[in-house]
């Protein structure tokens, strides 16, 4: 195979020096060094590049114009970045950003070599996907809601997610029920969808992206929903290749795009997956679902999948008596992204067909399927009106003054006490 070509973007010269020095290998070769901004573009242009490095370092803003310069457009190319900043925050940026890992300081050259290497192969793997389909690559970003155990909850949050980034962002969502034989996602949401998957998959061949749309029933929340099909045997006359197509029609015409995976890892499941920005891994705290989801993650790392990309969320969190969230990162040995509190507001949203998220948002659940879905796209946090002078200097409220109430006099044989013969005169 061909050495993977590699563009390092970095405003510093010793930087730069040092991940040349690291990427000595023979099957990587680094063919030219940039600073950000249209300079990095422009090399990555002239100089036929497979991957490219970006340091995301102070001025951040500026290294981030320059990796969405690099990744979007007519014209891009894979982005790795590497930083100092190991902070959520900056991770988050990057990766809404477009990089496909991230990387923090210190890293070792066998780590930055196997990151590049890896890179490569699912970028190749992609463009060959979109030259065999026809289509360009995913334009939006792509969510894919993963379990590995039934029961778990898993269409449930991928249902509240969907709602709430269609009113969180005012974008266009789409979430596609990839769970062929026992998908809910329509009941769930309470649609009567006028067509499936299954007839979307059948007339693959002369749709296209725009009247993919056609297929897709419109929620009250905005969002648009395609259907599993109503019978479970219909799942075998649909072909990977179909969905692959039918992912990228999503991807091509929706901004966001959740994919609810049925609760096993098969090829339609692994090609959702490859196609996703984010893979959100449920887990419930009990120990057969924390068996089977650590043999998943272990075969997701293999596949070259990072921490970035694949992210674990904890339903039904702070049960009593449930294994708790530190136990399971230490079972898992892998960090836990987000907590989905055990909630009747959940079951409630199932049973009426409205999610959580939208029926329920001050819940504990609904606050929490929020703001996960505000992180996901990148949306702050809302925070509380108050005025200049009602925080102190240390960000704490400030006690609300009270309106002066006349205090009412007491008569003047009260004695304090409760009223009782022996105690008040008469």
């Amino acid at each position: 195979m061909a050495k993977a070509r590699v563009l390092i973007v970095d405003d510093n010269e010793k930087n730069r020096d040092h991940l040349i020095e690291l990427l000595r290998f023979d099957d990587v070769e680094v063919v030219g060094e940039s600073t950000y901004g249209a300079a990095a573009y422009t090399w990555a242009q002239q100089l036929d590049i497979d991957v490219v490095i970006v340091a995301i370092e102070e001025p951040v803003a500026r290294a981030l114009r320059t990796v969405e310069a690099l990744s979007s457009g007519a014209q891009s190319w894979p982005v790795v970045a590497i930083s100092s900043r190991g902070d959520r925050d900056t991770m988050r940026k990057a990766m809404i950003s477009g990089v496909r890992d991230f990387l923090v300081q210190p890293v070792n050259a066998e780590e930055l070599r196997q990151t590049v290497v890896n890179v490569r192969h699912v970028d190749q793997a992609r463009k060959a996907s979109s030259s065999e389909t026809g289509l360009s690559h995913a334009l939006g970003t792509v969510i894919a809601i993963a379990g590995f155990k039934g029961g778990i909850g898993k269409s449930a949050v991928s249902s509240n997610i969907a709602v709430a980034l269609a009113q969180q962002t005012q974008q266009h969502v789409a979430l596609i029920d990839l769970d062929l034989q026992f998908g809910d996602a329509a009941v769930m949401l309470d649609v009567i969808p006028n067509a499936t998957i299954e007839d979307a998959a059948a007339e693959i061949e002369r749709i296209d992206p725009q009247l993919f749309q056609s297929y897709l029933q419109t929620h009250p929340s905005r969002l648009r929903v395609l259907a599993a099909p109503y019978k479970p045997d219909a799942a075998d006359h649909i072909t990977d290749e179909s969905v692959e197509r039918i992912l990228s029609m999503a991807a091509a015409t929706n901004d966001f795009v959740v994919i609810d995976t049925a609760p096993h890892l098969d090829g339609l499941s692994m090609a959702a997956m490859e196609i996703a920005t984010i893979v959100l891994v449920v887990v419930i705290p009990e120990l057969p679902c924390l068996r089977r989801t650590k043999a998943a993650l272990t075969l997701m790392q293999s596949w070259g999948y990072s921490k970035d990309k694949v992210k674990l969320v904890v339903n039904r969190a702070q049960r009593r008596g449930a294994v708790s969230t530190a136990e399971i990162e230490r079972v898992l040995d892998y960090p836990v992204y987000a907590e989905i509190p055990d909630d009747r507001h959940i079951l409630t949203g199932i049973t009426v067909g409205t999610p959580a998220s939208m029926s329920a948002p001050k819940s504990k659940a609904g606050r929490a399927l929020n703001d996960l879905a505000r992180t996901l796209c990148g949306v702050p946090r809302p925070q509380e009106r108050l005025g200049l002078f009602n925080r102190l200097p240390n960000g704490r409220r400030r006690a609300r003054a009270r309106p002066n109430r006349k205090r009412r006099s007491l008569p003047a044989n009260h004695c304090g006490g409760p009223r009782s013969p022996t105690n008040c005169p008469a």
